[in-house]
């Protein structure tokens, strides 16, 4: 028997009813076979190699996973381990087949039969052979043969070699220059069932915030890539359209307990596929899988991370899928951005902190939904408490997270009239990411509302577009500070293509509506704003265009004001009405008594609209009474 053989891997082995094909990667249950992914079945190989003996999770690591993969391997390790013992029918608590070591690994520990493969015993008589055959002096056929066996193998030489430049003339071609620009397209979802958008949109936001994390790569926001969702794009020219030499685009089926993820890497210069790669496991396993997806592209992209850098990048936040698919849904309803679903979002963060109370980025959600409640009829007293808190814990349990400190900068800024404390927070998140364009847009819409820094909001909210040059948000903050400096054919321009690219985006007819104000078009004032309750799907602002046009019809816009100040006097009886709103009525109508009484009331109630008492247009006519400045001072606007 040759040496070599005594070394040789069985073929098959058998323990209890299982037989373990270790050529072909089968496992069998009484001659069945069982179904297993590849994972769970390296890590059954590795097992039956060393029975009885503990195999350390390092190990488990280098057999499972190659050097340039990037993942949480204690929970991709654990992972595999619980589908191998749900393959085997086998548990933690009583173990047959695999035993845990607290703190070290695993060990296998039933009895095991290994049979051996074919090849192992017929390869002993080609060698006997060979020893028989050789002979200093060759018979002339021997020597023929020998000098057929040479022509092979310079043959095979040759081959070689050819191989080996044709390897090197494709590597020397494939050194493009690095991806410094990639943006991460919607993934779609296979399983037909709108319900599970969550998981698709879920899983291309994470990644988003997985690939942020890789230094020197500028990533574009949600917002911009969000618009091609369900739209069969050309990857060349979509890249081209968002200014980016890298794209990503995927696809998620799930459907019962089982998930599937095919991603791609496309490099837009020359159209060409990086990589792409098809992944699979179980509901429990999303963290793992998605942690996969974005290690696989961040080594593709950056080959040269450090080990601190790659787990920075592949981070989740929680090994709980529960609490993981329940932040999923909560960032799925907030993008909706209707007050019904930002309620939803809000039991969504608060349950997927009952099942994980550390997960920072959970507590970061809750707060971002709080912060804009009141935008949508909340109460702000309530709401910007609430977002605090969640704001500070996201912030205790990760202070590495920049987002939260911009939603305390605006809501000191807004709420608290804390506008240097404010501006604080808004510097601390930009120095943890100077690239966030929802950060720098919420900063530069302060600005332009405290008044006397317009051309610093005008440049922040630049830089935002810059970013984010897509976003129909930043560029109806834009709008908004071109009107606080009285710029109204510049914004109008602006909120006009804001229409025309967005028809569903109702905050486009908004900003229309308070132009079309302060140019004095009134009846365009009432018509974009009954478009804007109806696009938007909100029976408040649809009430006070509806009795603004009742007013108008009557007594012109006198009346429209009238009757639009009666429709938000009635809603306060039953609910939030913003004072300040009122007051800008008032003010316009002419009423000085009113719109001071009304701010006033504005004040008491610490309604966070105050803060633009010195850039809105309709208080021009009351800004010399000196209750104007008084307020100014309470306030503490900037003077």
């Amino acid at each position: 028997m040759p040496a070599n053989s005594l070394n040789r891997p069985p073929a098959v082995v058998l323990f209890g009813v299982f037989e373990a094909d270790l050529r072909s990667d089968e496992l069998r249950k009484s001659g069945v076979k069982v179904r297993i992914q590849d994972l769970p079945f390296r890590a059954l190989r590795l097992l039956l190699s060393r029975p009885n003996e503990v195999i350390s999770r390092e190990e488990f690591r280098q057999a499972l996973w190659p050097d340039d993969v990037f993942v949480d391997f204690d929970l991709g390790i654990r992972s595999a381990i619980k589908r191998l013992r749900d393959a085997l029918d086998d548990s933690a608590e009583n173990p047959i087949f695999v035993e845990t070591i607290d703190r070290r690994g695993y060990r296998w520990i039933a009895p095991t039969h290994s049979e051996p493969s074919p090849e192992s015993a017929s390869s002993a008589e080609p060698e006997r052979e060979d020893q028989a055959t050789s002979s200093p002096a060759l018979a002339p056929a021997g020597r023929w043969i020998s000098l057929i066996s040479n022509w092979k193998l310079i043959g095979l030489l040759v081959v070689a070699a050819a191989f080996a430049l044709g390897a090197l003339t494709l590597a020397l071609l494939d050194r493009r220059p690095t991806a410094d620009s990639i943006a991460v397209l919607p993934f779609s979802n296979g399983s037909g069932d709108a319900n599970t958008d969550y998981l698709s949109d879920g899983i291309t936001e994470s990644l988003i915030g997985n690939l942020v994390r890789i230094p020197q790569l500028k990533v574009k926001s949600r917002s911009s890539v969000f618009r091609y969702k369900g739209k069969d794009v050309d990857a060349q020219k979509v890249g081209n359209q968002l200014g980016v030499s890298a794209l990503v685009s995927g696809r998620v089926t799930s459907r019962g307990n089982s998930i599937d993820v095919s991603a791609e890497l496309i490099d837009v210069r020359d159209n060409t596929e990086i990589w792409q790669r098809h992944y699979s496991g179980k509901s429990e396993d999303i963290i793992a899988l998605q942690q996969q997806i974005a290690g696989d592209i961040a080594g593709k992209l950056r080959s040269q991370l450090t080990s601190a850098e790659k787990q920075q990048v592949i981070r989740q936040g929680t090994r709980n899928p529960e609490a993981y698919e329940l932040y999923l849904k909560g960032r799925y309803a907030w993008n909706n951005r209707t007050k019904s679903e930002l309620e939803k979002a809000i039991t969504d963060f608060n349950q997927a902190i009952a099942k994980d109370p550390n997960y920072a980025l959970a507590y970061s959600g809750l707060a971002d939904a709080y912060s804009v409640m009141p935008n949508f009829f909340g109460n702000p007293s309530e709401d910007y408490a609430n977002s605090n808190r969640a704001a500070r814990k996201a912030l205790e349990l990760d202070p590495s997270l920049a987002h939260p400190h911009a939603v305390l900068g605006s809501n000191e800024m807004q709420y608290d009239w804390d506008f240097a404390g404010g501006e604080a927070e808004f510097k601390k998140s930009f120095e943890l990411d100077p690239n966030d364009p929802t950060a720098r847009q919420w900063y530069a819409d302060d600005l332009g509302m405290i008044g006397g820094r317009e051309p610093e909001a005008l440049a922040e909210v630049r830089r935002a577009h810059e970013l984010d040059p897509l976003s129909p948000v930043i560029s109806r903050v834009m709008a908004s500070v071109l009107v606080s400096a009285r710029q109204y054919d510049e914004a109008l321009a602006i909120c006009k293509r804001l229409e025309d690219e967005n028809p569903a985006f109702a905050i486009a007819h908004d900003c229309l509506g308070y132009v079309y104000w302060g140019k004095h078009m009134y009846p365009q004032v009432i018509l974009e704003w009954k478009t804007y309750g109806q696009v938007f799907g909100n029976d408040e602002m649809s009430g006070l265009a509806d009795a603004m046009e009742r007013g108008f019809r009557s007594t012109g816009w006198n009346g429209a004001l009238t009757k639009g100040i009666d429709n938000m006097r009635a809603r306060r009886k039953t609910g939030y009405c913003s004072a300040v709103f009122i007051a800008r009525f008032y003010a316009d109508l002419g009423d000085r008594e009113q719109a001071f009484q009304w701010l006033n009331t504005a004040y008491k109630e610490h309604d966070w609209t105050l803060i633009g008492l010195k850039t809105y247009f309709q208080l021009d006519s009351i800004r010399p009474d000196p209750r104007y400045a008084a307020l100014v001072r309470k306030i503490g606007l900037p003077q």
